[in-house]
């Protein structure tokens, strides 16, 4: 009888356990949402921007050359953005106009720029949202 007991614990346990990470890590399992799941290559190439190079001057007396690639959730986004690639082009000068050389230098740096042109430019789409901001090119001199 001890071991029938042992056997239906341990059958409960990996049923409960199972349910738990079921219901807590959807994903785990093959379920959730699709978009967390991530995008197919084509799917990337049709909602992302690449920035033109640019460069600019930084707040100390170095020069920074820059591109990115902007990701979107939407055909209509990216159709804003393309129509607003001016306007980006500002954001970028403005956010790399207060940096320095020291700022920018390793992935901390780089972090940082990307998540403040995600910023500045979430402000700025109207239809849609941003996804992700990558740099694509980058140098400092």
């Amino acid at each position: 009888m001890g071991k029938l007991n042992l056997f239906l614990v341990v059958v409960l346990v990996v049923v409960l356990g199972s349910g738990a990470l079921l219901f807590f890590e959807k994903d785990a399992f093959g379920f959730g949402n699709e978009k967390e799941k991530g995008l197919t290559v084509e799917d990337i190439i049709e909602l992302s921007i690449d920035t033109d190079v640019i460069t600019t001057n930084l707040a100390s007396n170095h020069f920074a050359v820059v591109q990115f690639n902007i990701l979107l959730d939407s055909k209509e986004a990216k159709i804003e953005l393309e129509k607003r690639k001016p306007e980006v082009r500002a954001a970028v000068i403005s956010i790399l106009a207060g940096f320095t050389k020291n700022q920018l230098t390793g992935r901390e740096g780089i972090a940082n720029l990307e998540e403040e042109l995600f910023s500045k430019l979430d402000v700025i789409l109207e239809s849609g949202q941003l996804e992700r901001v990558l740099v694509t090119e980058f140098k400092v001199q």
